[in-house]
């Protein structure tokens, strides 16, 4: 098992242990299952065979099925506390993991093939009995102490595969393997008997083990501000009890109904500013308030213990317990060592005998990888990440060496002359680990921890850079993909692929005059790079510039007069001149009377609309027979659209639909189509399925406010049209559209959020608030005032400023959030902006906001009572000075 799992064996739960069998035979019963096979002739056995003890073959099947076992428990033993496994697998990192995995199941078979041929060899044997009542003590015990039953464990491993009598079967060969290993250990080990002398040894060497710390004993009472903890020292120092104020007045949850017994602490257990205070105080000796991170602590130290190195006398037991269990470990690791070093072992898997070499030696398992990669047997695309990683700890390894010579005040000549070859060989294995990772940059789908490990060795690389801002594209990360990109051809402006991929965002983002100066960079790097004068031409298209686009695809055409994509893009260009004309012939059409001038030009858009139809479906085809996509099918939708044959539009939009049926552009094309034939219920469903579909916000706007002509009395399409507004952090235009939806809906909370946010962005934080007031006055139930109190606190926060006192009406605001927060069950949430309250001004409403915090399950300090005839404050019976508070 590995040293991860070694650590945290008591709290893995019972699916862990379940996960080992029900992955298939543990590891400790191959004997048992008959998986060893002798054989003089393994010479073809090849890939089937991982490791071959003493003439003992282990299959590879075996090594599968061990490392799923043992990533089982790893699974098993994440869910149970919470941490994502599955990110042990990802990329460089998880492909290590899995060879790391790989070679724990390798080294523990064939472990325990030489501790079955030894106990084999010595005729060791555990009776059936010992056996059978093993097996029942432990099986009862697993039921009972995991509160299960063993009905109930059946059916979870239904649920595995597996059956309960394959379970017991696994679980009673792995006890008899146990049991026979540890009569092997007993023979192996002997009888240790330590003599005074061994133990008095023993516990000087491991003094630093059973020495006993300096200690306190402390309670504390932690409040919130100063005033509130000078107030209670006060009371402290007039003779009230710390255990009484603290459970009226801490707010550490886990220690005030204690008293505030915060129990025994060592140094290093305590924020140091709490733990300088407590260790200097005595026994019964209360601190001024402390301040920390966590609040201000009134501290009391209840007990100490000096520190104490104790005597054999006084942990005898112990120390024999400790030196026995450490002397056996030692006597049959040694012998182990010694049977691993006499056996014939053989590793039949390359990278796995490369790990494990690398395990004990790292320059030793250098050369093994080394070896791999020279005979190229191996196809693993990570083979040189496992080598960098091995240079890389060298590294590492050299460095620390260096440092500690580096910290010699006065380094004699050959200390200096070390720390120059410790620099040398250190870069050298750093530039080795840098060469390897870039070739496997090469080969993989990269992931981001692998990336910044290759930065952190050369953090200008700008390959690097490029290769990680390529990541956060396909994780949608797209601000800093365009920062990794701008910093790539700042550092090197000859790197044209970071230009295109700049210039790709800027397309997704609709910032097509950004796309236009990224893609002219890249082109002059690349001149005759079509990809990059296509895409050029895409965005000429976008903004309208035809002549450009077809000066472009002359460009192309000389280049590469086949490409089937400037047959789409000729195609593309002509449905834009098409769709122009068109645009030009209705708005002539719709005039009531014409002019011969304008009769002439209706006739020159006839012939022109039939030659631009005529060039775009000739080039869609082309490129429908060249393979064509779904896109192809919209573009030969919008021609028929623009050339006024609906029903070839129609029928082109349904059939892209049948097949792709959230494409928007296409829904879109549909609903075009059913407004120019006014059916515009029709329309209106396909367009609002296109708004729904779309993610392209400059097409989202135009669409909505299609519907918004449609539908005007509809406030849903006009609220979305103000979040598209918004989007795109046009306030002025989401204003108006809110300020719409209000005239058709006054009672829509969202739009009065809506409108407020924007009045915000413009600074304007009154309007906002004031819009905010309105929707108060139609909100019917407290979890809407909720929401409009929570934006107003929002604004006013904004327009004092971050860290200055809020407002007058801004902490009316903020009470009132309270009140409606204790309302909804949301004490903690109350509490907190009670706290500000407090804080930004203590006598605001101030028994009010008191009596909130008692509601909200807080505690406040108590109301000191004034006797004026004698000039004096008196709480209870204690009589104190008066001293002025600031009404806390």
């Amino acid at each position: 098992m590995s040293k991860f799992f070694k650590r945290h064996q008591k709290t893995i739960i019972w699916a862990v242990v379940i996960a080992f069998f029900v992955g298939g035979v543990g590891l400790v019963t191959l004997d048992q299952a008959g998986i060893f096979r002798r054989s003089t002739a393994i010479d073809g056995d090849g890939p089937t065979v991982a490791a071959v003890v003493n003439g003992d073959r282990i299959p590879v099947e075996q090594v599968d099925q061990t490392a799923t076992n043992l990533l089982n428990q790893y699974r098993a033993y994440y869910q149970a506390v919470g941490q994502d496994f599955n990110s042990l697998l990802v990329g460089a990192n998880g492909a290590l993991f899995r060879l790391q995995v790989r070679a724990e199941a390798v080294d523990a078979l064939i472990r325990q093939t030489l501790l079955v041929q030894e106990a084999r060899r010595r005729k060791i044997s555990v009776p059936k009995s010992e056996v059978d009542a093993e097996f029942r003590e432990q099986y009862n015990t697993m039921l009972a102490g995991y509160q299960i039953t063993e009905e109930q464990l059946a059916t979870y491993l239904t649920g595995q595969g597996r059956t309960l009598q394959e379970f017991q079967a696994s679980f009673r060969q792995g006890i008899e393997a146990d049991l026979q290993n540890e009569a092997l250990r007993r023979a192996v080990i002997g009888t240790v008997e330590p003599t005074d002398a061994d133990l008095h040894a023993y516990l000087e060497k491991n003094i630093a083990r059973y020495d006993e710390p300096e200690e306190v004993k402390a309670s504390h009472i932690l409040v919130g501000d100063l005033a509130t903890a000078q107030d209670l020292l006060r009371q402290l120092e007039a003779g009230a009890d710390f255990a009484t104020l603290a459970r009226a007045h801490s707010s550490d949850q886990g220690t005030k109904e204690a008293g505030g017994d915060l129990g025994w602490f060592g140094r290093g257990e305590m924020v140091p500013e709490f733990e300088d205070v407590a260790f200097s105080l005595q026994i019964g000796e209360i601190s001024d308030p402390v301040e920390t991170q966590y609040g201000v602590h009134i501290i009391q130290v209840t007990d100490r213990k000096a520190r104490h190195a104790p005597t054999l006398v006084e942990i005898r037991d112990t120390v024999r317990t400790d030196y026995i269990s450490e002397t056996a470990n030692e006597r049959f690791a040694s012998w182990y060592n010694e049977v691993r070093a006499a056996s014939a072992v053989e590793i039949q898997l390359p990278l796995v005998e490369a790990y494990l070499i690398q395990q004990e030696d790292l320059d030793r398992g250098a050369a093994a990888f080394e070896r791999v990669r020279e005979r190229g047997d191996v196809g693993d695309p990570y083979l040189a990440y496992y080598l960098g990683r091995i240079y890389e700890g060298k590294a590492a390894r050299l460095a620390g060496e260096r440092n500690e010579l580096e910290q010699i005040e006065e380094p004699t000549e050959e200390d200096t002359a070390r720390i120059g070859s410790l620099r040398a060989d250190q870069s050298e294995c750093e530039e080795r680990a840098l060469a390897l990772y870039m070739e496997v940059l090469e080969l993989v789908d990269v992931d981001e921890k692998f990336l910044n490990r290759v930065l952190s060795l050369s953090p200008d690389s700008t390959t690097v850079k490029y290769l990680l801002g390529k990541l956060y594209v396909d994780q949608g990360n797209l601000l800093q993909a365009e920062q990794q990109f701008v910093e790539v051809f700042r550092k090197d402006p000859t790197f044209a692929a970071a230009y295109i991929a700049s210039g790709d965002l800027a397309v997704k983002s609709g910032n097509h005059m950004l796309a236009k100066t990224r893609y002219e960079s890249a082109l002059g790097l690349r001149p005759e790079d079509t990809s990059v004068l296509l895409k050029l031409v895409n965005v000429e298209l976008q903004v309208g510039e035809l002549e450009e686009a077809e000066r472009l695809l002359g460009d192309v055409a000389r280049i590469d007069p086949g490409n089937v994509n400037l047959v789409i893009a000729e195609g593309r260009v002509a449905l834009a001149r098409l769709r122009s004309v068109a645009e030009e012939r209705e708005r002539l059409t719709a005039l009531g009377e014409r002019t011969s001038e304008e009769e002439d030009r209706l006739t020159a858009l006839a012939g022109a609309i039939d030659g631009y139809y005529a060039t775009a479906i000739d080039r869609f085809e082309k490129g429908l027979r060249s393979g064509g996509s779904l896109e192809l099918s919209v573009y030969m939708g919008q021609t028929y659209f623009h050339a006024g044959r609906l029903d070839k539009a129609e029928s082109e939009f349904r059939s892209v639909i049948t097949r792709s049926p959230y494409h928007a552009e296409a829904y879109e094309g549909l609903g075009r189509v059913q407004l120019a034939r006014g059916e515009k219920e029709s329309a209106a469903r396909n367009l609002e399925l296109a708004l729904t579909h779309s993610f392209n916000d400059t097409k989202r706007e135009e669409i909505a406010r299609i519907l918004a002509d449609l539908r005007p009395s509809d406030p849903s399409i006009r609220y979305r049209l103000a979040r598209i507004f918004a989007d795109q952090y046009k306030w002025s235009a989401a204003i108006r559209e809110y300020a719409a939806v209000l005239d058709l809906a006054p009672g829509d909370l969202q739009a009065y959020l809506g409108i407020a946010e924007a009045y915000q962005w413009r600074t304007e934080y009154g309007t906002a608030v004031d819009y905010l007031n309105r929707g108060l006055a139609r909100a019917a139930t407290d979890a809407d005032r909720l929401s409009l109190y929570k934006a107003m606190n929002e604004a006013y926060r904004q327009q004092v400023g971050v860290g200055r006192p809020l407002s007058s009406a801004g902490l009316d605001a903020l009470i009132e959030t309270a009140r409606l927060q204790i309302a909804l069950g949301q004490e903690q949430d109350a509490l907190k902006n009670l706290e500000q309250v407090q804080k930004d001004d203590p006598a605001h409403r101030r028994d009010e906001v008191r009596s909130l915090i008692v509601q909200a399950g807080g505690t406040v300090p108590a109301e000191p009572i004034v006797d004026e005839t004698e000039g004096v404050q008196t709480e209870s019976n204690t009589r104190v000075p008066i001293v002025e508070t600031d009404g806390g």
